[in-house]
């Protein structure tokens, strides 16, 4: 039985690309700033190092690990062996790429089946791109090689006003080549602060034009687009995140500088899971089919399984969803883990508000109180630090000294509890904790 532990959406450091799609996310930011790093960058660490830092050990359990360049993800070279050691170290991997790099995906198909079974690649079908570049045979011949090969996989289309002449030929390209429709996304203006559909359509005739192709990833993400998710819990940084594969930045979400870690550096620390909660800095959650139907990040939130947004069954019987991907699309990550009780979600919710130089309430304050209290009755407790956490505390919590024969020293800067740590142990110090962890170590004693 296989089940998925945390997911991370992976970065891949590659900028180069075979295809020049117009509606590119990348593409847009590149307008507004100009020219982006040139190919790739290679990884800071060895992949022996990286999937120590990775390992299942450390991140608790199986995790998916989803990975995209900012160009086509198979045009850096040191992918295919990253791939292959997340899947020797147990975990499930996919892969965003256009279909085109046949050496890549022959690498894949050479694997052998158990691994195999733990990779879905999304083939991004860019029709008009292919069309340019004669690249259409190479395109349905990778995606036929990679579903014999026992390869799970999604076709997907940009449901772009570009591509809206061409739904008739896309249509019957599909039909000729795969036996069912492709699956659709909507392009996102990255550029705008409401992250808005990349339309000139009104939405009623958008939805209309694409409504043929049935696909239930379209539908979903329809359903959620422009509902913000304040109101919410969210386990971002719990049960899913986003990571750099160049240099193990680890974020809750694909923005949020203030939970940074660098998970790839003192990898003898564990990594210290903070929620971002109330505190969703977007507009609404673009990528909602991925963070409510596979990773269920707001448990309430009542969505189909992934399977369901990703899968088709050909006419033969066969399905794009197969082997042991079938099984972990079959349920939420969230339903591997557990909630956070009442007092976890009050402390979580508070730290990031302090960090944030926002107000905090008189119950979160004795919530952080009677955490202190609870450490004070066995040690002499120190706070580390210079920033707005540390502040806080010196401004609102009482520290009584007991002169105690251990000392516990709470580090308030917690992207930086790695080295910070490490310093602060050889100086003398007894035991050093993330003001992330405060809770929970209080809770345990």
């Amino acid at each position: 039985m296989y089940s998925i532990k945390r997911f991370f959406d992976c970065q891949v450091p590659v900028n180069r690309c075979n295809f020049e799609c117009d509606y590119c996310t990348v593409g847009q930011w590149k307008k507004v700033n100009g020219e982006g790093p040139k190919e790739y960058t290679e990884f800071k660490y060895p992949i022996e190092h990286m999937i120590k830092a990775l390992s299942k050990e450390r991140l608790g359990g199986t995790c998916a690990f989803n990975l995209c360049g900012n160009g086509e993800t198979f045009l850096h070279p040191q992918l295919l062996e990253l791939v292959e050691a997340l899947l020797r170290e147990g975990h499930f991997v996919s892969i965003v790429s256009n279909g085109t790099i046949t050496k890549g995906i022959d690498y894949l198909c050479s694997l052998d089946a158990e691994m195999k079974s733990r990779i879905f690649i999304k083939f991004s079908f860019h029709y008009t791109e292919l069309l340019k570049k004669h690249l259409l045979d190479t395109y349905f011949m990778n995606v036929k090689k990679a579903h014999k090969a026992g390869i799970s996989l999604t076709v997907e289309l940009v449901a772009s006003d570009g591509n809206v002449p061409y739904i008739d030929d896309i249509k019957k390209v599909c039909m000729e080549n795969l036996g069912v429709l492709c699956h659709l996304t909507d392009p996102r203006a990255n550029t705008t602060t409401d992250i808005r559909h990349l339309t000139e359509m009104p939405m009623e005739e958008h939805l209309k034009v694409w409504e043929p192709f049935h696909s239930a990833l379209f539908d979903y993400r329809q359903a959620t687009w422009g509902k913000n998710r304040r109101e919410n819990f969210c386990y971002g940084g719990v049960w899913s995140f986003n990571l750099g594969l160049g240099n193990g930045k680890l974020k809750q979400c694909y923005r949020n500088s203030d939970t940074v870690q660098w998970i790839f550096d003192n990898i003898e620390e564990p990594i210290h899971y903070l929620p971002r909660g109330y505190h969703c800095s977007f507009a609404h959650c673009f990528n909602s089919h991925v963070f409510d139907c596979l990773c269920g990040v707001i448990p309430e939130i009542s969505s189909p399984y992934y399977s369901e947004l990703r899968n088709r069954v050909l006419p033969d019987g066969s399905e794009w969803i197969k082997g042991a991907y079938k099984e972990v699309y079959n349920k939420r990550v969230c339903e591997n883990n557990e909630e956070y009780t009442d007092d976890e979600k009050l402390f979580a919710d508070g730290i990031i508000k302090i960090w944030n130089e926002e107000e905090t309430d008189k119950e979160f304050l004795g919530c952080f109180q009677k955490c202190i209290d609870i450490l004070a009755d066995t040690y002499d407790i120190k706070i580390y630090g210079e920033d707005t956490i540390s502040n806080w505390i010196a401004k609102n919590i009482v520290i009584n000294s007991n002169n105690h024969e251990n000392d516990i020293t709470i580090v308030t800067d917690y992207a930086e509890i790695g080295p910070l740590k490490e310093t602060l142990i050889k100086e003398g110090h007894t035991n050093v904790i993330s003001v992330v962890d405060l809770e929970r170590y209080a809770k345990e004693g």
